[in-house]
């Protein structure tokens, strides 16, 4: 096995991965909106590629777990061939076809299904004798998230709804292509005789949740705290159109490319935080700062306090990201570990879930502002949480 440049390759992986995600989480509601479909019909679309998340996403970990030929890289791959034939079909389909619908949540479920087996791919790599530094590659993600998302905003206006399953294509294939340079490590790894019989057994979703209680609740917090994140971003336009009333989407690149940049620095540096705080103290300050940021989202009245609001991503989802990612490599034993890290990214998935079917449903019975007080309640909660958690977690010595 070969380990030569794994920090650009893995990055490169990142990179395109990110891209992808930059269309179809981006724009989702802006596609969907502008193909002929009201908001209630779009949060339940947006809700049930979440609510597909929610299971695909430890299904996805588990069968990895359990399969003795089938690896991430492998998983990975084959979900972005799923995600390009999906776009494509979505580019060849009429505006306002009943069948724009299935194939969306198909398409937008299988980019980021693949997501918490691309954050374990680098411990099992490092496991392997390898070098990544995840902060740094992560950081890259999220430099060709806050790039993309800035051009999609721009490409819209010549191209409209086009732009987004073209550049939904041009990522999966890049992702495809990144993550086939990676070496064969998993299950190499997993077939050495340090712990043959703990890599082939795997326990149910249930079973995690009993096994590890007290992270029950830091995964609850999370998902109160995603709830507003994905309120904000997945009806971005409509946040928006409360104080724009003309070229929306140039604005909402805008705003997704303030955000992405300034979270490069906290993830370029994360493994020198990381060793100077720890990976609680960064999660609840983090948390913390998340919620100021979205109380600021739910007063904004203009586009530079939008854009204000945005730019505190740098101090708290650009933090809280590798930290969960940290926090669940440290929190569960290793033949749990693919799960664990579906676990915890399913706190996002579930987050999406609320945000897409309450969003879509409670922005045709109240105004967008009410919608977004709601979310900064729940994301104050979820920060509550967080702190009561960890310093249980601490005080129990975990």
């Amino acid at each position: 096995m070969k380990l030569e440049h794994l920090n650009l390759k893995y990055a490169l992986v990142n990179i395109g991965f990110m891209l992808m995600v930059a269309g179809s989480m981006g724009y989702a509601y802006n596609f969907l909106s502008q193909s002929g479909f009201d908001d209630g019909t779009i949060g339940t679309v947006m809700s049930a590629i979440s609510l597909l998340g929610v299971f695909a996403g430890p299904a996805a970990g588990d069968i990895v777990d359990r399969s003795k030929k089938i690896t991430q890289k492998m998983f990975i791959s084959g979900s972005m061939i799923v995600c390009g034939i999906g776009a494509l079909i979505l580019l060849l389909l009429p505006a306002g076809s009943p069948l724009i619908i299935p194939v969306v949540v198909i398409s937008f479920m299988s980019a980021t299904i693949g997501m918490p087996l691309l954050n374990g791919m680098a411990f099992i790599y490092e496991k392997a004798g390898g070098v990544i530094n995840y902060g740094l590659c992560r950081g890259l993600g999220s430099a060709a998230y806050a790039v993309g998302s800035n051009v999609v905003g721009r490409l819209w206006a010549v191209l409209g709804t086009k732009t987004l399953p073209l550049w939904i294509i041009g990522g999966a294939i890049l992702t495809f292509l990144a993550v086939n340079l990676m070496p064969n490590a998993p299950k190499e790894l997993a077939s050495t005789d340090e712990q043959p019989k703990e890599q082939g057994e795997s326990i149910s979703i249930l079973q995690f949740f009993s096994k590890y209680r007290d992270l029950t609740f830091v995964v609850i917090a999370l998902t109160l705290m995603y709830f507003c994140h994905f309120i904000i971003n997945n009806y971005m336009a409509k946040v928006i159109g409360m104080f724009v009333t003309t070229n929306v989407e140039t604005v909402q690149g805008n705003a997704m490319f303030i955000a992405a940049m300034l979270e490069l620095p906290i993830m370029f540096g994360f493994s020198i935080i990381l060793n100077k705080l720890g990976v609680n103290r960064i999660l609840i300050i983090a948390s913390i700062i998340y919620s100021i940021k979205h109380v600021i989202t739910f007063m904004t009245f203009n586009v530079p306090m939008f854009y204000g609001a945005m730019a505190l991503q740098m101090l708290s989802y650009a933090a809280l990201v590798p930290a969960v990612v940290y926090f669940a490599n440290e929190h569960v034993a290793e033949e749990d570990r693919n799960k664990g890290q579906a676990v915890f990214a399913t706190a996002s998935s579930v987050g999406g879930l609320l945000a897409s079917f309450l969003g879509g449903w409670l922005f045709t019975l109240m105004p967008v502002r009410a919608v977004l007080g709601i979310g900064a309640a729940s994301s104050v909660a979820g920060t509550l949480l967080m702190i009561a958690s960890l310093k249980r977690i601490q005080a129990k010595g975990e």
